[in-house]
């Protein structure tokens, strides 16, 4: 889901590549509320799975989303 979530992040919402790392905080990477916003309309569309903004605001760091991520989207394995 990482790398999923990776290549959204830099190709889809244009953050940069070089701060999208796992560690890095939300605010650090970019993250805002229009991309949390985004995201969460990204996820609903390719996976059909509604993830509140407020729970993807709620993560601290990139991989806290990844996670969050995989544990809402487990069909998200097979893409």
């Amino acid at each position: 889901m990482y790398e999923w979530l990776r290549d959204t992040l830099v190709e889809k919402l244009r953050l940069p590549e070089d701060v999208v790392t796992p560690e890095a905080t939300v605010d650090a990477a970019g993250l805002d509320s229009l991309a949390v916003t985004e995201l969460s309309m990204i996820v609903q569309e390719q996976f059909g799975v509604a993830v509140d903004e407020d729970e993807l605001a709620a993560c601290a760091t990139v991989g806290e989303v990844a996670a969050l991520l995989d544990q809402r989207c487990p069909q998200s394995a097979a893409r």
